[in-house]
């Protein structure tokens, strides 16, 4: 195809990998057509439907600049919008953590590509060229863009534009059909809970005592966000309605730990004791008594349920930390504390537990969130469903003797 010419649409001619878009301006006073012309590349790997795609919005884009449809604030550069964003929008809209790690994933991730790019300038393709090209340092080496990761990011960047949308600098958010990397299938699937098989196991590596013990066996016990975790006041402890209470979790901006409202509304929610963490409260409480007596006035934070040895906030990355070094060697080396969340809804999903309970157990704000999550759990339970209703409607059939009867 390279020196063959195709007609995509009206003002679009693809020759090669390039697409040359013309818009037409009218007439000039010789009665001579007046037409502007750039070309367009869109990322390697495309299928010729999603080029034609893309090309077709960028022509739409380009059209829209010629004839002066949008914004001159289109002139505005990428960082510009960015400050602008982070006085006016997220100090009203973000939570300080959320605002702390958007700016953080900014400056990593985006400044150095689009940081000095006119907002016109930064379209559909751009976007999807930077996912499809842009790399992290991942264990000291440069690797693509994680299909999870690149989700993530991408909201942020999301809510960057839509910002610019509402304050009249663009059109519409260039984030609108945007390619993101999508994973290979060949690629192995990466573990996300604990199996049956796997679970004694783990928990014998968790007897006895310790802060770290009872915050992790507390995870798995309830599905807490390790944040809601590290947020509970014994306040928030209901042992004689065997209730936990959460209304709060840690936040770390920049070193400074305080509490905040936990991630959505339907975050704020009550989960029940069963024995085993009752029992690990308890015992807990017993042995922080013991060192707030030995630490006396320094012991900062007494009304926390989890402390550092000083008594001050018990830091999550710290937190995250031990555990990881704690599992080092063993083949549990790629649980997360995030997956012992994961862990506790798989078990639950597993053994018949509603999905609405367990959605509202997590705090997930819709029960598409946990539906959507669990897919694969959900499916497993589906194909019991058809055993578990085979061996009912078998145990009511008549046998062959009844049967011959029957006649």
């Amino acid at each position: 195809m390279k020196n063959e010419q195709r007609k995509v649409d009206t003002g679009i001619i693809q020759r090669g990998n390039t697409y040359r878009f013309t818009v037409c301006m009218g007439y000039d006073t010789n009665g001579k057509q007046i037409r502007k012309t750039t070309t367009f590349v869109p990322p390697t790997g495309l299928t010729q439907n999603k080029a034609d795609k893309l090309a077709k919005e960028e022509y739409i884009h380009f059209s829209n600049r010629c004839k002066g449809l949008y914004n001159l604030k289109e002139n505005m550069r990428f960082s510009e919008l960015v400050e602008e964003y982070f006085r006016l929008y997220a100090p009203n809209n973000l939570k300080p953590i959320t605002s702390y790690n958007y700016r953080k994933h900014i400056d990593y991730h985006f400044m150095e590509y689009f940081g000095n790019k006119k907002l016109k300038d930064i379209t559909t393709a751009t976007v999807s060229h930077f996912f499809n090209t842009h790399k992290t340092v991942i264990k000291d080496e440069l690797r693509p863009l994680s299909p999870s990761n690149a989700k993530r990011i991408y909201c942020i960047l999301q809510s960057l534009f839509k910002f610019a949308v509402t304050q009249g600098c663009i059109k519409e958010t260039p984030c609108k059909n945007v390619l993101l990397p999508k994973k290979n299938p060949l690629e192995e699937t990466k573990q996300m809970h604990l199996t049956d098989e796997e679970l004694p196991e783990f928990l014998t590596l968790f007897q006895g005592y310790s802060v770290l013990n009872t915050i992790i066996l507390m995870l798995l016990n309830t599905g807490m966000r390790s944040g809601e975790c590290l947020g509970l006041m014994w306040e928030d402890i209901d042992f004689k309605n065997r209730k936990i209470h959460i209304r709060h979790t840690l936040s770390d901006v920049g070193g400074r730990h305080f509490l905040t409202t936990p991630k959505t509304a339907t975050s704020i929610r009550h989960l029940y004791m069963n024995d085993t963490v009752i029992a690990l409260l308890k015992k807990h409480k017993l042995e922080q008594n013991k060192l707030r007596l030995a630490l006396g006035a320094s012991f900062s934070h007494p009304e926390m349920v989890f402390t550092s040895d000083t008594g001050n906030y018990k830091d999550r990355s710290c937190l995250n930390t031990s555990f990881k070094r704690f599992l080092k060697g063993t083949k549990f080396e790629y649980m997360t504390l995030h997956k012992l969340r994961h862990t506790n809804a798989t078990l639950l999903l597993n053994n018949g537990v509603d999905l609405k309970i367990v959605s509202d157990h997590l705090g997930h704000a819709d029960i598409a969130i946990t539906a959507g999550t669990y897919t694969a759990v959900l499916d497993s339970s589906r194909m019991k469903t058809a055993s578990v209703m085979e061996q009912i409607l078998s145990e009511q059939t008549p046998n062959k003797h009844q049967i011959a009867g029957l006649g």
